[in-house]
């Protein structure tokens, strides 16, 4: 062969060569690529970057399989071994979950809220008001520290536990020992109920709905702080899961009239749930349906026949008049007429819960030292929790 001709084999070679090897990192680069998307795309699934991160596990007491733990603010501690072989003990049952008190293996406590399978929207649904939730801080609010998802879809919520009593306990409860729940006191659970719903209404940058307000979902400490638990769980759940939530509401007497066409709740009927929940403070009785037996308490038709009767004074919990002489002078008919303000029929003449509070705080009690007092409790024996 010619020298040309072997010239032109090696040449040809060589350009072959930087060919193979330019479509192999073409390839290469591609298929990173497609890695780092399919990554970016976990972690947007799975993992909030600012507020939360994703952890993988084994064995899990809820479901075998690995699943997903986001921990937000106050959770960082938390991982998924420790929350999912925590001994749990039942605390609630509703119609969309079960409440546990779980004891880690550090010997920390924790509340886990295990949603009922089939309640909640699928994990791309609920994952953005998770994330929302998992941003809540008030000090009248439970705050969520952590979001499980099991590789079968359960779901688990977890928050601190608080081992205080709900309001309802102590308003309705025959216990010994309970604090006695005098005008001061209860004027400060109410004042405090308001700000944790006024910051849900108006402190986000996205409005939440709480959607389930009742006694049994606001925890007293001893200090008489009231922190509300279960605000916004309604935008996780399935519609018809949302129902079953309003029918609740209406069976315990907190369901705002035009709730009965439209079952979405909005930010005027968490308002008439509170003036029921300030006339139940108040008046000291249940209000809906009664255990017991079949009878329907209906709080402002009661408040509505004194004032015809003129006897609204006789409304009030005996505890609530105690040792005060001037109910005006107290704050104690201004906030009755609160109450029954947001517990107007029209949604569009009901407060707003940030005047709900100005007005609370305008009305304050005169004789706040029954705040501060060595606790009083019914019994007049042993500590009030």
């Amino acid at each position: 062969m010619s020298s040309g001709a072997i010239a032109g084999i090696v040449i040809g070679l060589m350009a072959g060569a930087v060919v193979s090897a330019s479509l192999f990192i073409g390839y290469m680069q591609n298929r990173k690529k497609k890695n780092r998307g399919e990554s970016d795309d976990e972690l947007e699934e799975g993992q909030d970057e600012e507020n939360g991160v994703s952890v993988g596990g084994g064995a899990v007491g809820v479901g075998a399989g690995e699943g997903k733990l986001i921990l937000f603010q106050g959770g960082e501690h938390l991982t998924l071994e420790d929350v999912l072989n925590a001994t749990g003990q039942v605390m609630e049952k509703t119609s969309y979950g079960t409440v546990y008190k779980a004891k880690l293996a550090d010997g920390g406590t924790i509340a886990l809220r295990l949603l009922r399978e089939g309640s909640c929207k699928d994990r791309s649904s609920c994952l953005s008001v998770i994330k929302q939730l998992g941003r809540v801080r008030h000090e009248n609010l439970i705050p969520l520290r952590a979001f499980y998802q099991g590789k079968r879809g359960e779901k688990l919520l977890i928050y601190d536990y608080l081992p205080v009593r709900t309001l309802h306990d102590l308003l309705h409860e025959t216990r010994a020992g309970k604090p006695v729940l005098n005008w001061p006191r209860r004027h400060k659970i109410a004042l405090g109920i308001a700000k944790g719903l006024a910051h849900l209404h108006i402190g986000l940058e996205v409005p939440i709905t709480h959607g389930n307000i009742r006694s049994k979902n606001v925890l007293v400490d001893e200090f008489f702080v009231a922190r509300l638990t279960e605000f916004g769980l309604d935008k996780l759940m399935v519609p018809a899961v949302a129902d079953e939530m309003v029918a609740l509401a209406k069976t315990d007497g907190y369901k705002a009239p035009e709730l009965q066409k439209m079952k979405k709740c909005n930010s005027r009927t968490d308002v008439f749930a509170y003036g029921i929940l300030l006339l139940e403070i108040l008046i000291g009785k249940r209000p809906g349906k009664n255990g017991r037996s079949s009878d329907y308490v209906d709080l402002p038709s009661m408040v509505k026949v004194a004032v015809l009767e003129e006897t609204t004074l006789e409304v009030f919990d005996i505890e609530v008049v105690k040792g005060i002489r001037s109910p005006m002078e107290e704050g104690l008919v201004q906030a009755l007429k609160l109450a029954m303000g947001c517990c107007a029929p029209v949604a569009s003449v009901r407060p707003t819960m940030d005047e709900v509070v100005k007005q609370l705080e305008e009305n304050r009690p005169r004789n706040r030292s029954a705040l501060y007092s060595p606790t009083e409790t019914r019994s007049e024996v042993g500590t009030p929790f």
